[in-house]
């Protein structure tokens, strides 16, 4: 294939095809039509018998139906369609996971699994996506939907602009021996100089690739290249959604050189996170309960997870993983590393205090680092040497994904409209965010101001606060739009954004409205003041002050659109100046030791002095 000059860009390549081309595509379409078609009468007793074999050798269906990447639209934008194959693994074996990414793939295959493989036959059903059109015999290999890294290295070539093959290039040179950039290269030389020459090259190299079953490797793509298996991460937390929320970049750089498990309740975004790469383990865990017996069962838990899984590091979030699975990794001698997002109310109550303190300081007697979202924590930290300062890092937060949360000026409103100020709390409901002094506050401006004056409250609330929700409504003074799994509508929607909260880790809910250029109300607290410019980007309250933060609001009644929009713009610059994602997450792999990092990078993530 040296003989063949290859196009690439750094981001998508469009190949121009020429007039020949689109005329042998053409042709080429109508011949795999009717090959299809002919193939499936012929091959009809064949059909039969595989699916009986597939019946009586494992519970589950004939068939297997997967979500593939089609022909790319003209645009370069993804198409996707459904796959089918003869079914090869068992049906509890996650289900939109590349074979390479599974723990023990061998485990996961039928008896008759392994032969249909070997001999390529799993592949014979996918000559009806053929007559539907979905497919050519000759082609790229289609990617799986969640295959971000092979698609993009596709769309250098422009290989996602040819309708993908049963066959291909790729195929008959390495298949599953081949690392993906290599896989991509021969895509695109296929996408680039399509034609009879390569078809009549592929169809007799496909031949002897399936009679000889050269590079098979299950569970091995890229096997040419893997020099030792992939080092073990396993991450605890107590909760899949928030760790989906505001981890997902950094596990999305994890897992392309590690293997990554994940122990946490599943409350959202598990089968997410198993279509990046990662394998999940369900974790019974009660945030809130202080049960002696229930937290028993949760350090049995982890003592068995550690034995069973041997990982290489352990990285924790949130109290009850940090204390427990880091004392077992203590024991063990296994890496760990913490996070402290918040002191939370354990920290309120003097006896509690100096309990969970005790813990804390047993647990982190071997841990390599512990990350902070603020000084103040780190600084309490280590004022009840509860860890060495020598271990103690600082991010600003988990960071704001600027290219989700975009920034959106003010929205144009009509001239009765022009002077209404639309607030927005979200967040819980409960006593610690603050919202009785919010809705204190709201029911004064209510009082003066009347309908100009909105507060919009998305999340869950507090069982007490029910009826004062629902009494809130009634007055007209808040509008309730319970929990919501994306916020940035919402915050399209708001003048200002405030969070009256008592204590917080890093608040999300700050960076996020920062970053989509709405201007913010919050107290003077760790976790809280540095998102915020005083004055500039928003305000600062005394925690508990109803008064203050009646203040505050009655400010930016007062304020035009033209000043909220400029306290947005700074509150902007702030989050890309401070909290970019991108950054953090950079800064969280060095800090971790999981590469190497460069002189500039090193100049940027010192250890922190207290």
């Amino acid at each position: 294939m040296d003989n063949y000059r290859v196009e690439e860009r750094n981001t998508l390549y469009h190949p121009g095809f020429t007039r020949g081309q689109r005329l042998y595509m053409g042709v080429q379409r109508a011949a795999s039509f009717l090959c299809a078609l002919l193939g499936l009468v012929l091959l009809s007793p064949v059909f039969l018998a595989l699916s009986l074999w597939i019946v009586l050798d494992s519970r589950g269906p004939v068939f297997f139906v997967q979500k593939r990447v089609a022909r790319s639209a003209d645009d370069g934008s993804y198409r996707f369609f459904p796959i089918y194959k003869f079914r090869t693994m068992y049906t509890d074996t996650p289900h939109d996971m590349p074979t390479h990414l599974l723990q023990n793939s061998d485990a996961c295959i039928t008896r008759a699994g392994r032969f249909l493989r070997r001999t390529s036959l799993d592949e014979l059903p996918q000559l009806f996506n053929v007559l539907k059109g979905d497919m050519n015999l000759i082609g790229p290999r289609p990617a799986l939907y969640n295959q971000e890294n092979l698609m993009a290295e596709r769309d250098r070539y422009g290989a996602n602009f040819v309708r993908p093959g049963i066959t291909g290039l790729a195929q008959v040179l390495g298949r599953d021996e081949l690392p993906i950039p290599q896989k991509a290269r021969y895509d695109g030389i296929y996408a680039q100089h399509v034609g009879l020459r390569l078809d009549l090259f592929c169809l007799v190299r496909t031949v002897r690739v399936v009679l000889k079953s050269e590079g098979v490797v299950e569970g091995g793509t890229g096997a040419m290249a893997a020099a030792e298996k992939k080092k073990k991460i396993l991450i605890c937390t107590n909760h899949s959604y928030m760790l989906y929320q505001f981890r997902r970049e950094l596990i999305e750089q994890l897992v392309q050189d590690y293997e990554v498990v994940l122990s946490m309740p599943f409350v959202g975004h598990e089968d997410d996170f198993e279509a990046m790469g990662c394998r999940c383990v369900k974790t019974n865990l009660d945030r809130r309960s202080i049960n002696p017996f229930t937290d028993l069962k949760l350090l049995t838990f982890y003592n068995k997870l550690l034995k069973r899984e041997k990982p290489d590091k352990v990285i924790t979030y949130s109290i009850k993983p940090n204390i427990y699975a880091g004392l077992l990794c203590r024991l063990r001698r296994i890496p760990y590393c913490a996070n402290v997002q918040g002191l939370g109310t354990a920290f309120q109550k003097k006896v509690l205090a100096q309990f969970v303190g005790l813990l804390y300081r047993i647990a982190f007697g071997r841990v390599q680092v512990v990350f902070f979202e603020n000084s103040t924590n780190a600084q309490e930290f280590a004022a009840r040497h509860l860890v060495r300062t020598s271990r103690i890092r600082i991010l600003n937060g988990a960071g704001v994904n600027l290219e989700r949360y975009t920034y959106l000026p003010h929205r144009n409103r009509s001239e009765e409209q022009a002077d209404t100020r639309h607030f927005l709390f979200i967040g819980r409901i409960m006593r610690e965010k603050g919202v009785d002094e919010l809705f204190e506050a709201m029911r004064r401006l209510r009082s003066k101001y009347g309908s100009r004056a909105v507060l919009d409250i998305v999340g869950f609330f507090e069982e007490e606060y029910a009826s004062t929700v629902k009494q809130l409504q009634e007055e007209g003074a808040v509008v309730y739009h319970g929990f919501q799994t994306d916020p940035r509508p919402f915050y399209k929607l708001a003048d200002v954004v405030v969070l009256p909260s008592w204590h917080e880790g890093m608040s999300n809910v700050l960076l996020e409205a920062s970053a989509m250029g709405r201007p913010v109300i919050t107290n003077n607290i760790p976790g809280c003041r540095e998102a915020v410019e005083d004055g500039r980007t928003g305000y600062l309250c005394t925690p508990k002050n109803a008064d203050m933060l009646y203040n505050k609001m009655e400010l930016m009644m007062g304020k035009t659109m033209a000043e909220l929009d400029e306290m947005g713009c700074a509150a902007r610059r702030r989050m890309e100046a401070m909290f970019d994602k991108r950054q953090i997450v950079v800064q969280t792999m060095d800090m971790l030791g999981l590469h190497e990092s460069s002189p500039a990078q090193e100049r940027k993530t010192p250890a922190v002095s207290l």
